[in-house]
C-alpha cells in the first residue's frame, strides 16, 4: 500500500492529505504523510503545521521514473485527478499545468474558458498565452470563447495584427 501511494503521488510537486486522497482514491492520506515523514521516507514538510510536503528531489525523480516504467497508463489519469482537485481549490494555474502534463487539451481549453479572462485581467496575460500556445490551433478555432480570450491576451501584449486575425476567426 505504501509503495502504491508513493508511486501514485509522485506526479505531485507538493502534497497534502486532501490532494493525495483525490489522486490516489484512498482516505487517510494525511495520516499516511505523517507516517512517511516519521519513517524517513524523504518527505520534507513545507510549512510549520505540516500540512504541505514534498518529496526530496532525488527520491521524487526515482518515484516518477518507476511510475513511468511500471504504470505508464496511469500517469495521465493521476494528473487529471490532481487537476480536478486544484480546480476545486481555486488553484487554476496548477490545475492547468496538470491537465497540460496529462495532454488533455479539452480540459485545458475548458479551464481557460472558465478562468482565462480573470487571469488576464489579474495581470498574468503571458501565463494564459503560454497555455494557449500548448493547444492545437484547431481546438482554439473550434471554441469561440477561447478565440476571444486569445484575441484579448494578444491585444494586452500589443500584438494587434495577431489579435485582429484571431477576432476574424
Amino acid at each position: 500500500e505504501t509503495r502504491s501511494f508513493l508511486l501514485q503521488t509522485a506526479v505531485l510537486d507538493r502534497l497534502n492529505g486532501s490532494l493525495c486522497d483525490a489522486v490516489t482514491g484512498q482516505r487517510e492520506s494525511a495520516a499516511r504523510l505523517v507516517a512517511l515523514e516519521r519513517g524517513n521516507f524523504f518527505l520534507i514538510p513545507l510549512d510549520s503545521t505540516r500540512t504541505w510536503y514534498r518529496y526530496h528531489h532525488l527520491f521524487g525523480d526515482v518515484l516518477k521514473a518507476r511510475l513511468l516504467e511500471e504504470c505508464p497508463e496511469q500517469v495521465a489519469a493521476l494528473h487529471l485527478r490532481a487537476s480536478g482537485w486544484y480546480e476545486q481549490q481555486g488553484l487554476v494555474a496548477e490545475a492547468v499545468q496538470h491537465a497540460l502534463t496529462a495532454a488533455d487539451g479539452e480540459r485545458v481549453a475548458h479551464l481557460i474558458e472558465q478562468h482565462g479572462l480573470r487571469i488576464i485581467v489579474g495581470g498574468q496575460v503571458h501565463t494564459v498565452l503560454h497555455w494557449l500556445s500548448a493547444l492545437a490551433d484547431g481546438l482554439i478555432r473550434a471554441r469561440p470563447m477561447l478565440r476571444i480570450i486569445h484575441a484579448l491576451a494578444l491585444q494586452f501584449t500589443n500584438q494587434m495584427a495577431a489579435a485582429e486575425a484571431r477576432v476574424q476567426d
